[in-house]
């Protein structure tokens, strides 16, 4: 986007920047809080390799009932190791998401979201040249994108032996118009 004065002359063009701007401040406000669930994210994490330390301490499930017997941990806390010994670490690798977990899920969607519409109130504001020019290098900027996966996946594929038929069958043509040249 270009900075130049000109670009307030269009009071339709400040519009959208002035909503861009909006945009970015709230998406600079989203981040601190994806950064903040984040951190929790990971304290419950380490809370639960805690907790599933803790119950593997217990050699058998009898030593769970008996520390349970004498009072030595909770009901809750009986239930729960009892989980965690008999399915092991398998309990916590597959766990069903924490609120907190759902929560960044959705604030990761909402990001995106106004992030777009950040990007589109830009592109909204340039003129219908910039436009042409903007939409001309993104889709340059897309194949020479494809060409690189391309190129990977063809050199991923000779490394292993596996070729592509439609990329050998390119690659046999470009050979042909060489060796008739």
């Amino acid at each position: 986007m270009k900075n130049t004065s000109q670009q307030y002359l269009n009071s339709e063009a400040h519009g959208y920047l002035m909503e861009a701007k909006a945009c970015k401040l709230l998406l600079k406000d989203l981040e601190r809080i994806r950064a903040k669930l984040k951190r929790h994210i990971e304290k419950e994490a380490a809370d639960r390799e805690a907790e599933f330390e803790a119950a593997m301490q217990y050699h058998s499930e009898s030593d769970i009932q008996e520390a349970y017997g004498w009072e030595f941990i909770s009901e809750q806390q009986y239930e729960r190791y009892l989980e965690l010994f008999r399915q092991g670490r398998k309990a916590l690798d597959e766990h069903s998401p924490s609120v907190t977990e759902l929560a960044l899920s959705i604030l990761n969607r909402i990001f995106q979201d106004i992030d777009r519409d950040c990007r589109q109130c830009e592109f909204e504001a340039l003129s219908p040249e910039e436009q042409l020019a903007e939409l001309k290098r993104a889709e340059e900027s897309k194949q020479a994108w494809r060409q690189y996966i391309a190129s990977l996946k063809e050199m991923v594929g000779s490394m292993t032996g596996k070729t592509n038929d439609h990329t050998a069958s390119k690659n046999a043509a470009t050979i042909h118009k060489e060796d008739a040249k």
